[in-house]
């Protein structure tokens, strides 16, 4: 388990063994409303259910930003069609509002986790490892931004709370 916090502003990487193709990271979201029961193992089962052997994401960023690991790192992923070899898949979830349409649901405690996340990889794997959104590469919403337009460095230290309290709504 990796709890993000300003207090504990490291990732361990420590150990885990990076893709030798791997040369970016793909940002999604879960088409799900932010709720705590869409949690990792939630995903993993989910994925499992399919026939695949884990989680197609290499890191999952929970309801209330807590990190958790996905797929190994050093394994390809399964959640970008034709870029799973070269990418490294975090997804976080959200992506739809509370009338379960398509949404940019996205919060601080998740940004910086992004942000968190983005800065150890990059400094673990000594890659320049650029950041980009699903939809660039398929037809779909997700994640519902451009993520290469984003400051994600500017979450770093944003002086909002941490961490975010859950809304009544997002239980």
């Amino acid at each position: 388990l990796i709890v993000v916090s300003k207090k504990n502003n490291t990732i361990n990487l420590d150990g885990q063994r990076f893709g030798r193709n791997q040369d970016k990271v793909i940002l999604h979201h879960t088409a799900t409303k932010r709720m705590k029961k869409y949690d990792v193992e939630w995903c993993r089962d989910l994925h499992m259910g399919k026939g695949w052997y884990d989680i197609g994401y290499h890191f999952y960023i929970e309801y209330d930003g807590k990190i958790k690991f996905g797929r190994e790192l050093h394994k390809t992923g399964a959640h970008c069609l034709g870029q799973n070899v070269q990418a490294i898949g975090i997804a976080f979830v959200g992506g739809l509002d509370s009338d379960g349409e398509n949404a940019v649901t996205i919060t601080p405690s998740q940004q910086r986790s992004v942000a968190y996340l983005l800065k150890e990889l990059r400094e673990k794997s000594g890659r320049e490892l650029p950041i980009h959104s699903h939809n660039e590469f398929r037809n779909t919403f997700c994640p519902g931004f451009d993520a290469s337009e984003v400051d994600w460095y500017s979450f770093l230290d944003d002086g909002t709370p941490d961490p975010e309290p859950a809304r009544k709504a997002d239980k």
